[in-house]
C-alpha cells in the first residue's frame, strides 16, 4: 500500500482527489487543507509520497517543498498545480520537487497522470535511497527527466548533460568528456544572443527571448525554450543549470492555428459573413460591415461599427433579439439564432440571420462576452415574402377553380399520401365535405382498384418530381361508376396536388358515340356487301346473255363490259372485307384482278404470267380505286387480247408506288409485239382506250406509252384529288 499526503486549500478537491486515487486499490490517500498541519503529520508519521498544490496562501507550495526536503530530502514530492508555467516548473525542480503537474482545466483528466507519478516515483525512492551524495542524486533525477538538463561554466563549456539530452542532440559520454562548448549546440544565427542572455543569466537577470534555433550533431535543427539558474559556489556564481525544451510540437500547433485561423477567415469572407462581439457587461456592441482576409488592419478597424443594440437593431425586432440572447446566456439554448433588421452603412434596414454563443463568463457563472456571425438575408426575406404572396394567390385559385382539386401530403417516406385540402369542386365531385376527408389517406377515401392507380401515379411523382397525366380512372361512388381524368404534379412545398375532372358525362357520351359508329360500320359493310353481290347479279345477267349469243362481236364486247362490272364488284368486296371502311389493300386488289382476267382469256391466250409490284401498305379511297381499277382491267385486257397473238408464254408485269411529291404512279407493261405505230393511243375509236384516257383525266393524272420491247403505260396522278 502507498501512503500519501495530499496537501490543497480545497476540501473538494481533496475528497475528489482521494476518491480517484484509492480507486486504484493500492493508494491510501490522508487529505489535509492546512500546509502547516502537513508538517506536522509528516514529523510524526510515514509516507510515501507528497502531492501539494503549489499556490497556497497559508503557506507556498516551495515554501511546503522546503521544508519537506529539511526533514527528508528523498521523499518524493510531486506538484499537482492549478496554476504555474514554464518559470514554476524549473523553480519547483530546483526546490527538489520531483515532479510538476498542471490540473488544467479539467482536473479528472489529468488524475490518471497524476497516478502514474505517484507508482513512479515510489518506485524510483528506492533507488534514490543508495544515492548520498546530493549532487549525485540531483543528476540521477536529471537524468530521468525527458527534456535535456544541463550544466556548464561560465566560459560555457559542459559540465554535465543528462541522458535525453544527449539523446536530443545526438551526443555520447565521450563526446562531453572531451570536451565542448554549449554554444556550439546552437544555430550560427541565435549564437550570439545566446552568448548575451548567458551573462545576464550568470548575473541572475532574466531575459525576456529564451528561444534558440538548437543544433544537433548530425546537422539538423529544431526551435527550443532554454530555462537557467545561476550556479552558485560561497554566493558566487560559478556557471549555469539549466533545462531545454523542445518546443517543435507548440510552434507546429501555433502554425495550425494560424491557418485554422486565416481559412476561417477566408470561409467567413466566402460566405459573406460578417462578424460581432457583444461586452455583455456594458451593453457595447461592435460589429464588422466587410470581412477580407487580405485587409489590413487600418482597413479592418474602418469597417468596425460600434455601439448597442438600440442603435442597429429595428425596435419592432429588438426585444426578440434580447429575449433569445438571455435564453442562450442561461444556458437554455445552444446558440443564439435569430432574424432581425440593422441598420446598415446608408441608414437603410437590411434582414439579418444573426448567431453567436457566449465565449466567456465571470466567475459566478454570469455571462459577459458573446460574439458571432451575421448575414444579410434581405433577398431570401424578399423571396420569402414574394412566395407567400404566390402561394396566397395560388390558395385562392386552388379553392375558386371549376375543376376538383386535392392536396397530398406523402407520409411513411412515400409509402402512403394523405390528404391535407381539398376545394369546393373537389367536394362535389367526392360527394362528401372537406372535414370528413382531410386526414385520411388514399386507401381510406377510394376502396376501389382506382385507389391503388391514384396512389401509384402519386408515388411516381413524389420520387421523380415529373408531373402525371392520367387520362381515366374509375371509381365506385354510390353504388355508380364515376369517371376522371387526373393531372397531378408536386408543389415547391413538397406538397402533391392532384387536379380532376368528373368525365361519366363525357364517356358515356363516347360510349354512344362508339355504339353508333358500330352500328354505321356494320350498316355500311351491309351496303359494300349488297353492291357487290348486285354488280355480280349483272355480271352472271351477262355471262348468262353472252351464252345466248353467236355473234363473235357481241360475245367479245359481253365479256369486256362484264369484266369492268367485275373490277367494279371487287372494289367493295375488299372494301366489305377490310377493318377500314373507306379504303381498299391496291396490292391485294391487283392480284385478284390480274388473277381473274388471265382466267377470262385463257381459251385465248398463250400462258400468261403476272408480276406485281406494289407494297402491301399502299391503300386508296373508294373514288380513286373504282377508275383505278378500271384503268388496269382495260389495259390488261389489251395487253391478253392483242400483245401475245404470235407467242406461246407472255409476262405481264403491274407496278404501283407512291412517289415523292405525293403522286401515286401506275405502270402496266408487258413484252409481247408492241403497239402499233399507226395508232394514237390518246386519239381512237377503240372503246376501252377512250375509257383509259377518261378516267386518266379523271384522276387529274398523265399517261404515256412506251412501246420499244413490248408496250408500256405509265400512269402518274396526285394521291389528294380536290
Amino acid at each position: 500500500m502507498i501512503h500519501v499526503l495530499m496537501v490543497d486549500e480545497d476540501p473538494r478537491f481533496l475528497e475528489l482527489s482521494r476518491a480517484f486515487l484509492e480507486e486504484a486499490g493500492d493508494i491510501s490517500v490522508e487529505p489535509l487543507s492546512s500546509p502547516a498541519k502537513a508538517l506536522d503529520f509528516l514529523a510524526t508519521r510515514h509516507y510515501d509520497a507528497v502531492v501539494s498544490e503549489y499556490a497556497m496562501q497559508e503557506m507556498e507550495g516551495l515554501v511546503l517543498l522546503k521544508a519537506i526536503r529539511e526533514q527528508d530530502p528523498d521523499l518524493p514530492f510531486i506538484f499537482f498545480a492549478s496554476i504555474g508555467g514554464e518559470g514554476s516548473l524549473l523553480e519547483a525542480l530546483n526546490g527538489g520537487a520531483n515532479a510538476f503537474l498542471l490540473r488544467g482545466r479539467d482536473p479528472t483528466a489529468r488524475f490518471p497522470d497524476l497516478l502514474r507519478h505517484i507508482h513512479r516515483w515510489y518506485k524510483r525512492t528506492q533507488k534514490f535511497q543508495s544515492v548520498l551524495d546530493s549532487e549525485a542524486r540531483y543528476r540521477e533525477l536529471a537524468d530521468l527527466m525527458p527534456q535535456p538538463v544541463f550544466e556548464m561554466d561560465r566560459e560555457g563549456n559542459l559540465i554535465y548533460v543528462n541522458e535525453t539530452g544527449l539523446e536530443v542532440f545526438g551526443l555520447t559520454a565521450d563526446d562531453l568528456a572531451s570536451g565542448m562548448n554549449a554554444f556550439s549546440l546552437v544555430a550560427s544565427r541565435d549564437r550570439e544572443r545566446a552568448k548575451e542572455n548567458s551573462w545576464w543569466s550568470l548575473r541572475d537577470i532574466k531575459m525576456g527571448d529564451n528561444e534558440y534555433t538548437a543544433l544537433r550533431r548530425d546537422g539538423t535543427t529544431f526551435p527550443m525554450d532554454v530555462f537557467t539558474r545561476p550556479i552558485l559556489h560561497d554566493g558566487e556564481a560559478v556557471g549555469l543549470r539549466g533545462i531545454a525544451v523542445d518546443i517543435s510540437k507548440r510552434r507546429e500547433a501555433e502554425r495550425a492555428l494560424q491557418e485554422s485561423e486565416e481559412r476561417l477567415t477566408l470561409a467567413i469572407a466566402s460566405a459573406n459573413l460578417f462578424v460581432w462581439d457583444w461586452d455583455m457587461a456594458d451593453g457595447t456592441v461592435t460589429y464588422s460591415t466587410r470581412v477580407r482576409g487580405d485587409e489590413s488592419e487600418e482597413a479592418r478597424m474602418s469597417n468596425l461599427v460600434s455601439g448597442t443594440w438600440y442603435d442597429f437593431i429595428h425596435p419592432e425586432d429588438l426585444p426578440q433579439l434580447l429575449k433569445e440572447s438571455a435564453d442562450h446566456a442561461a444556458g437554455k439554448t445552444a446558440c443564439l439564432d435569430t432574424e432581425c433588421r440593422l441598420r446598415w452603412r446608408d441608414a437603410q434596414w437590411i434582414w439579418i440571420e444573426i448567431r453567436g454563443k457566449v465565449i466567456e463568463r465571470d466567475d459566478d457563472g454570469t455571462a459577459v462576452k458573446m460574439t458571432g456571425v451575421y448575414q444579410d438575408i434581405t433577398e431570401k426575406v424578399r423571396r420569402e415574402k414574394l412566395l407567400k404572396g404566390r402561394e396566397a394567390q395560388f390558395r385562392t385559385l386552388f379553392y375558386r377553380m371549376n375543376c376538383g382539386g386535392t392536396i397530398f401530403r406523402a407520409i411513411q417516406g412515400g409509402r402512403d399520401f394523405v390528404v391535407m385540402d381539398i376545394n369546393y369542386a373537389g367536394e362535389v365531385i367526392e360527394g362528401e365535405k372537406k372535414a370528413s376527408i382531410v386526414g385520411k389517406s388514399i386507401s381510406e377515401v377510394y376502396s376501389c382498384a382506382a385507389g391503388q392507380q391514384l396512389h401509384d401515379a402519386m408515388s411516381f411523382v413524389w420520387k421523380t418530381g415529373k408531373p402525371r397525366s392520367v387520362p381515366l380512372m374509375g371509381f365506385e361512388k354510390r353504388g355508380t361508376q364515376q369517371w376522371r381524368e387526373y393531372y397531378i404534379y408536386i408543389l415547391p412545398s413538397e406538397e402533391i396536388i392532384a387536379i380532376y375532372n368528373d368525365i361519366s358525362e363525357r364517356i358515356t357520351k363516347q360510349q354512344q358515340m362508339l355504339e353508333s359508329l358500330r352500328i354505321k360500320e356494320t350498316l355500311i359493310k351491309e351496303i359494300h356487301h349488297r353492291v357487290k353481290n348486285n354488280l355480280q347479279v349483272i355480271a352472271s345477267i351477262l355471262k348468262l346473255q353472252s351464252m345466248r349469243l353467236d355473234d363473235q362481236m357481241a360475245l367479245n364486247a359481253l365479256r369486256d363490259c362484264r369484266n369492268r362490272v367485275f373490277s367494279i364488284a371487287m372494289i367493295h368486296e375488299e372494301l366489305y372485307r377490310s377493318e377500314n371502311l373507306s379504303r381498299i389493300n391496291i396490292a391485294e386488289y391487283i392480284k385478284h384482278l390480274g388473277d381473274h382476267l388471265i382466267y377470262e382469256f385463257l381459251s385465248i391466250t398463250p400462258e400468261i404470267s403476272l408480276v406485281v409490284e406494289c407494297d402491301d401498305d399502299v391503300t386508296l379511297d373508294i373514288d380513286t380505286g373504282i377508275p383505278c381499277g378500271l384503268i388496269i382491267d382495260e389495259l390488261i385486257t389489251n395487253a391478253l387480247k392483242y400483245a401475245f397473238t404470235s407467242r406461246k408464254s407472255g409476262l405481264i408485269t403491274i407496278v404501283f408506288g407512291k412517289k415523292d411529291g405525293g403522286t401515286y404512279e401506275l405502270v402496266v407493261r408487258d413484252n409481247g409485239v408492241g403497239f402499233p405505230e399507226t395508232v394514237d393511243f390518246e386519239n381512237t375509236e377503240s372503246l376501252g382506250m377512250q375509257l383509259v384516257n377518261n378516267l386518266v383525266a379523271q384522276l387529274g393524272g398523265t399517261i404515256v406509252m412506251d412501246g420499244n420491247g413490248g408496250t408500256k403505260f405509265a400512269i402518274t396522278f396526285p394521291a389528294t384529288r380536290n
